[in-house]
């Protein structure tokens, strides 16, 4: 049975929600992908928005990478196909991205996608793509 094998996909796995443990221990079986980032400190946070990788500033906006008390696990996680070409691959991330997300809907879990944030199918209506990156809806 196929599962994660690299320590950097293992370590991610174990920084996330049950529920995103589940759907990714589910669609690992079926699509090759790595996990890159799960769980991320305030300060984390704030370097990666001073770096324009994201719109959340970690203090006014909170990630749901961010884990803290009372949210001990990351409720986002960042993934690249296997293999991987560029940061760019609109249709290679829109298929693991909306692969995943029909994992999560079998298991009852929503989750949304950086590469489309309003879930309405259309791409031009944003400005910020963030497409490794998918979170569970609260």
């Amino acid at each position: 049975m196929p599962a994660f094998t690299s320590s950097r996909s293992i370590r991610v796995l174990s920084e996330l929600s049950p529920g995103l443990v589940a759907v990714n221990e589910s669609a690992i079986k079926h699509i090759d992908y790595s996990l890159i980032d799960g769980a991320r400190t305030v300060k984390q946070q704030q370097r990666l928005h001073s770096e324009g990788k994201s719109q959340l500033d970690g203090i006014i906006k909170i990630s749901k990478h961010q884990v803290f008390p009372g949210r001990l696990k990351s409720k986002a996680f960042d993934f690249i196909p296997a293999p991987f070409t560029t940061w760019n691959d609109r249709p290679i991330f829109t298929a693991y991205a909306f692969f995943i997300i029909g994992i999560g809907y079998e298991k009852g879990i929503e989750l949304r996608w950086g590469g489309d944030w309003d879930q309405d199918f259309r791409w031009t209506d944003q400005t910020f793509h963030d497409f490794p990156h998918i979170e569970e809806m609260e």
